[in-house]
């Protein structure tokens, strides 16, 4: 018996912490601070427990607390549940981005009070436990070994089982209501083994609350408004996990634009009453840059003039096609990847996505186009990118736009995976990429654009006429093997767009960091990001 109670409390105590990473990423994003603050609360909350659980089986006979334990770890497990829901109902109405105040300091307040009392309830139940086994046999080494081992064992069953299996299948909501079920039931079972009525006739009270819980919630992923509280919230039409975040789909107030939202973040809009109205600054530069390399006199690739303008391009259903080929790292909605596909009808536009929900919900939400001239491949960009090494055709232009404010992967911003796409574009390609920084500090966009001068010999940022050194902003990064010529941008109706900076201010952005490029094994990027951090949240 109390060899299966430990192996079970202890997997519990992983699916608890792996679910408590989604469940703060709603409202702080998916990144090293809310990783680092998730394990470091548990692992916490798992050190005070087993130190209590050791001093209550020193003082008391493991019969007498055995089941009491189960179920207040079962509660506290439980409560989890309401907690979530009265904090997500604070933050919404603090600001409705989720932050308020600074935010690591705000993240490690929540993520305690969520989740440092289950941690530390569950943490309790080895000990007493253990001093339970002793009590039933004279083989101490071997009894304590094997506690040990199947605490061990319980954990790596729960992360394999949570983060394979559990998470994608049912939902984080789900998932707390189960481990709590489970406790409870093991208490239940305690307390028939030690022959408490009472113990037994309360567990049993507790046990059918939580499967009225679970009847009254349903555990199925929500997909709407009817089975989720949180879909209550007007305007939202989509919320489910999926195995990489947690994915939100909901219309402005005015329902005449469309969001979605990742880990709390807010990665693409789309405007329903306009498809090609590209709402994102970057976006809009991504397509000054297209359009001025496409017009470019200069531009010539193997399979045929690219100096056409949009409508030529358009325009031209006979004959050969233009050598005019696209790539796209980080897909989300696929506002811009749509654009393309919807008004260069005979590009090739590839498109790599790392999540197939997400995927599924651009196509389904956000009018993405199903043409054979996108192509969507649902891999992680560095994965893609290895295996497609010796591709024979490569790209005129590829994008990357994996990048946010708040949720940066390492992985693709470092040189090695930089000198990896380079391998993938045309010789007279360019490699477009969005970052966001404040200009005063500019220590990740001074970094990055470090990274791309260690691949490539020309590399030019392009930001807003309007830059305030003070304040976040967009910036676009261009590399290429040629000289980049553009000096200003301007979309399809002659507006200003964005600004080549001045080469003074370029060098100095790229003193930020000391011209130390990032690497895979040096790439700090959460850090280099803090500045950006503090302005969001003031």
């Amino acid at each position: 018996m109390p060899h299966l109670v430990v192996f079970l409390s202890s997997m519990g105590v992983m699916i608890i912490e792996l679910a408590a990473s989604r469940i703060i990423s709603k409202y702080f994003g998916n990144s090293l601070f809310t990783w680092t603050g998730v394990i470091g609360v548990v692992l916490a909350g798992i050190s005070a427990g087993n130190w209590i659980g050791g001093k209550w089986a020193d003082k008391y006979a493991p019969e007498r607390i055995m089941a009491p334990q189960l179920f207040a770890a079962s509660f506290l497990v439980f409560g989890i549940l309401a907690l979530d829901l009265l904090i997500g109902w604070f933050m919404s109405g603090s600001g409705g981005s989720g932050i308020s105040f600074w935010l690591v300091l705000q993240s490690l307040l929540v993520t305690g009070a969520l989740f440092f009392l289950p941690a530390g309830s569950l943490g309790t139940i080895s000990p007493v436990m253990a001093k339970y086994a002793l009590s039933q046999t004279d083989r101490v080494g071997g009894t304590v070994g094997t506690i040990y081992a199947l605490s061990s064992v319980g954990s790596i069953l729960g992360t394999f089982l949570s983060g394979y299996v559990l998470i994608p299948l049912l939902g984080v909501r789900a998932i707390v209501f189960v481990v709590a079920l489970v406790i409870a039931l093991l208490g239940v079972w305690v307390s028939r083994i030690s022959s408490s009525r009472m113990g037994t006739s309360l567990g049993v009270g507790w046990t059918a609350v939580i499967l009225l819980g679970l009847f009254l919630w349903g555990i199925a992923p929500a997909e709407g408004k009817g089975k989720d509280p949180e879909n209550r919230e007007e305007g939202v039409l989509y919320m489910r996990d999926s195995p990489y975040s947690h994915i939100t789909v909901k219309n402005t107030e005015k329902g005449t634009k469309r969001i979605l939202i990742m880990d709390g973040l807010i990665h693409n809009m789309h405007d329903l009453t306009n498809p090609d109205n590209l709402l994102y600054e970057y976006e809009r530069i991504f397509l000054a840059l297209t359009e001025a390399f496409l017009r470019d006199p200069n531009r010539s690739t193997g399979g045929g003039s690219v100096s056409k303008n949009r409508e030529q391009v358009r325009a031209e259903s006979a004959g050969p096609l233009p050598s005019f080929q696209t790539l796209t790292l980080g897909g989300g909605a696929m506002t811009f990847p749509s654009y393309l596909a919807r008004n260069y009808r005979q590009a090739r536009h590839t498109v790599v996505e790392i999540d197939p929900k997400v995927v599924e919900v651009a196509y389904r939400y956000f009018e993405v186009p199903r043409t054979e001239g996108l192509q969507i491949h649902t891999v992680d960009a560095r994965l893609f990118v290895q295996a497609r090494q010796r591709i024979e055709t490569p790209w005129e232009v590829i994008y990357l736009d994996a990048f946010n404010s708040f949720s940066i992967p390492y992985h693709l911003t470092t040189r090695e995976f930089t000198q990896g796409v380079e391998k993938l574009l045309h010789p007279e390609g360019l490699l477009l990429a969005n970052a966001i920084d404040i200009p005063k500090y500019g220590r990740f966009l001074g970094a990055y654009y470090a990274t791309l001068s260690a691949v490539f010999p020309h590399v030019v940022i392009y930001g807003s006429p309007l830059v305030d050194r003070a304040r976040r902003s967009t910036f676009v990064l261009a590399a290429a093997r040629f000289p980049i010529p553009y000096e200003e941008l301007r979309d399809p109706q002659g507006n200003l767009v964005a600004k080549r900076l001045d080469p003074g201010i370029q060098a100095d952005i790229l003193e930020r960091n000391g011209k130390r490029p990032l690497t895979d094994d040096y790439a700090p990027v959460e850090n280099l990001m803090i500045p950006v951090f503090l302005d969001m949240i003031r």
